[in-house]
């Protein structure tokens, strides 16, 4: 059905599912992720119960991740994304009201309907997409998400994060990106279902004699694998690099603003990455960061006492190793598979990038832990060299 809209139609709705993500974004993944652990520490809350509540949020994000191609295909696109946002609303404005020690339970359903929205809404936009732009449209999204995520941490600076209002203004944002929702055109998430079913278990046959490499990207998928070794880029670096500055005599604020040029890094990288997949394809993009990343991590290594080489770092980080990478994995999705199997695609991206993301600090910790913070860029750049190995050994569609 895509294939028969009109060009109006096409972009109304793919400015209003970008309008859904930006402020559910805000809403759920933003103050998610930042408002719950500021808040249950100035409630004098324990280390364990924060790190609980924060894992449990993206278990539950997984969570729905698995549910939603499952759901779309019973009910669709719009009522999923509705059921994400309303659970994820509900939740936030519960918060204040009910004991902070019970946190883990709204958190694990914030956490739920953001994968939710997370995949049934970015299926649909994608799906809508002109073929021969998906590349611009992907990196459009992403950008808008970077806006997202810098405006959630500057509403808990303005509100605060002890009284009520923060949970309320994430409970109202999060339900204002529904309205748009409706202007964008409806397309059934079962359509074609049984012929790309059928594709992919005629693609599953793998011959014996394929190499360990090769069976990785065909079980994982190559624009998921890309994807996830961003993620762990990306979370490692947002969970240690607190460590490294105050290890290296920088200050919070400090460290604030490289979270904060990480963040304009994402956000400005992502259309020119896009526009460039949709020109050169996704792996020459995806090399062309590979280098760059390493090259700013070797700027890093190499003068890491510095505020401004650590500065053009995490920009050039921010937007190729981290987001730049989910960018292409994303493109790579929606360039390989049509109709209902892009939802299979886009859910195998997001399943691996966020089991990726989540093991991040959890490896990067413990690394820093036993060998120091000094080891942190260096951890990035294994990162950074497995991904340029897996990239000139070749993709299976090449």
């Amino acid at each position: 059905m895509e294939h028969e809209l009109s060009n109006t139609q096409r972009l109304t709705s793919i400015v209003a599912l970008n309008a859904v993500s930006t402020l559910a974004q805000i809403g759920q993944f933003a103050l998610g992720t930042t408002l719950l652990p500021i808040a249950q520490e100035v409630r004098h809350a324990s280390p364990q119960l924060i790190g609980i509540t924060s894992s449990i949020l993206w278990l539950g994000m997984l969570a729905g991740l698995l549910v939603t191609n499952m759901l779309t295909r019973q009910i669709g696109y719009r009522k999923t994304v509705l059921l994400g946002l309303v659970a994820s609303s509900i939740s936030f404005a519960l918060m204040p009201i009910i004991d902070w020690y019970w946190w883990p339970i709204p958190a694990a359903v914030i956490g739920f309907g953001t994968g939710l929205r997370w995949m049934a809404n970015e299926t649909w936009l994608y799906r809508l997409a002109p073929a021969d732009s998906r590349g611009r449209v992907v990196g459009i999204h992403e950008a808008l998400i970077g806006i997202a995520t810098i405006i959630g941490p500057l509403i808990i600076v303005a509100v605060g994060a002890f009284k009520p209002t923060a949970f309320w203004l994430s409970a109202g944002i999060i339900l204002m990106a529904a309205p748009p929702m409706f202007m964008a055109t409806l397309v059934p998430a079962v359509d074609k279902a049984t012929h790309d079913e059928h594709a992919l278990t005629a693609k599953s046959e793998l011959p014996l004699n394929q190499s360990s490499y090769q069976k990785l990207l065909f079980w994982v998928g190559f624009g998921a694998l890309i994807a996830a070794l961003g993620g762990l880029v990306d979370t490692g670096l947002m969970a240690l690099l607190p460590v490294y500055m105050t290890d290296v005599g920088f200050t919070s604020t400090d460290t604030a603003w490289m979270f904060t040029i990480l963040g304009v890094g994402a956000m400005l990288c992502q259309f020119p990455i896009g526009w460039m997949a949709d020109h050169k394809g996704v792996v020459w993009t995806a090399r062309l960061c590979t280098f760059f990343a390493a090259l700013a991590v070797i700027l890093a290594l190499m003068f890491g006492s510095s505020l401004h080489a650590l500065a053009i770092a995490m920009f050039i980080l921010g937007g190729t190793a981290a987001s730049g990478l989910l960018t292409l994995g994303l493109v790579w999705a929606t360039q390989h598979s049509n109709g209902a199997q892009l939802t299979s695609r886009m859910r195998q991206v997001s399943i691996t990038y966020t089991l990726l993301s989540a093991a991040g600090p959890l490896l990067a910790g413990y690394i820093v832990h036993y060998v120091g913070s000094s080891s942190l860029f260096w951890q990035v750049l294994v990162v950074v060299m497995l991904l340029g190995l897996v990239l000139f050994k070749g993709t299976p569609d090449e």
